[in-house]
């Protein structure tokens, strides 16, 4: 299922574009997969970090480690600015479940992300692929020094996050 938002401000644009850009393609290739949209690094009172979706007014859902191939994004933590105009990183997470296809190819789910996102932002904005839950626990932790961000093993399912850099315009709201 494809989770779009409906208010789109600044890198949410960005993120909705690869979506729509991306997400029958893979849904052809993969068969059955949940795209998000951006989702946030949640600290609760003890400190724990999750990543979360919106969903609607202060609602906010755990998406790591539901059910099912997905894809979601998170922003990179240090925008350039320029007048109006950001540039950020954008990861672009999946979880795929390598059970579900006929045989175990990392490589090839890779390539096909890798290709689906160059398609619509351009393949030089494409940064670099990286793989393994402990390098997303460095990407979600690194803001936070001292967290206590925990992975356990969810085999069968496969990580991997595209580095991508984007550049997308910042809304000012005169009072």
């Amino acid at each position: 299922m494809l989770h779009r938002r409906t208010s789109l401000q600044g890198i949410d644009r960005v993120i909705d574009r690869i979506q729509r850009g991306t997400y029958l393609n893979l849904t052809d290739k993969w068969g059955d997969l949940d795209m998000y949209n951006r989702v946030y690094k949640k600290i609760d009172d003890k400190g724990s970090v999750s990543l979360e979706r919106y969903v609607s007014e202060g609602e906010y859902e755990k998406v790591l480690f539901s059910e099912g191939n997905k894809v979601f994004f998170i922003q990179g933590e240090s925008p350039s600015i320029s007048n109006n105009l950001a540039v950020n990183d954008l990861w672009v997470v999946c979880i795929i479940k390598l059970t579900d296809f006929s045989e175990r190819r990392d490589e090839q789910k890779h390539a096909e992300l890798t290709t689906e996102i160059a398609k619509v932002i351009g393949l030089d904005n494409v940064k670099g692929l990286e793989y393994g839950l402990s390098n997303l626990k460095r990407i979600v932790e690194e803001p936070f020094q001292n967290s206590n961000f925990n992975f356990s093993d969810i085999h069968p399912y496969h990580v991997f996050m595209i580095k991508t850099e984007v550049e997308y315009q910042i809304t000012i709201n005169e009072c």
